[in-house]
């Protein structure tokens, strides 16, 4: 009896350990959450060049370059703020969604096609 109690234990044992001997391990998190990213600071410098651009080619208005240049000058801000005690992942991420979000309201205001 006891001899079936231990290949019992070694039976249900084995189809457990043995699928997680063969996984293989994959890329670092950190490239899987943000592939191909771009720096922060030269994004907010092509984007102040658009709203310049943009405020001479009468795409935007100087209210709407006041507001996209506060909401640059906000996201500068918060990246200094984080920057003190270091850039985590997740604050990295952070200040690049609001960057690209400034830089696609900045694109659609300047691509609209009607003057303010």
């Amino acid at each position: 009896m006891k001899r079936y109690a231990i290949s019992a234990v070694i039976l249900v044992a084995l189809p457990v350990a043995a699928p997680a001997q063969f996984v293989s391990a994959g890329p670092p998190a950190d490239i899987l959450a943000m592939p191909n990213q771009t720096s922060v600071v030269a994004d907010r410098r092509d984007i102040r060049r658009a709203i310049r651009e943009g405020l001479r080619s009468g795409d935007i208005s100087r209210a709407e370059a006041r507001s996209f240049k506060r909401e640059d000058a906000a996201i500068g801000q918060l990246g200094e703020r984080f920057a003190q005690d270091g850039l985590s992942l997740s604050e990295e991420y952070e200040l690049q969604v609001h960057t690209e979000a400034l830089r696609g309201m900045v694109n659609a205001r300047r691509v609209r096609g009607d003057k303010p």
